[in-house]
């Protein structure tokens, strides 16, 4: 996706001084689409980074374990 297609899905909101104060995506675009999940799952990675790690043999032990 290119610059110019990415301003065509996007539009700022913005206050009575003109300054932006939100965004909205036009997810009626596919790619706009994708690119919003990119950017929640960034978010989400981001939030997620100071969390300790398990090895995934753990991981997979603990889901596939019997009851």
């Amino acid at each position: 996706m290119n610059i110019a297609t990415l301003q065509k899905h996007i539009s700022f909101l913005t206050d009575a001084r003109g300054r932006k104060v939100a965004v909205q995506f036009d997810l009626r675009n596919r790619q706009m689409q994708e690119l919003f999940e990119d950017l929640m799952d960034t978010l989400t990675v981001i939030e997620r980074q100071d969390e300790p790690t398990r090895a995934f043999d753990e991981v997979k032990k603990e889901i596939f374990s019997p009851v």
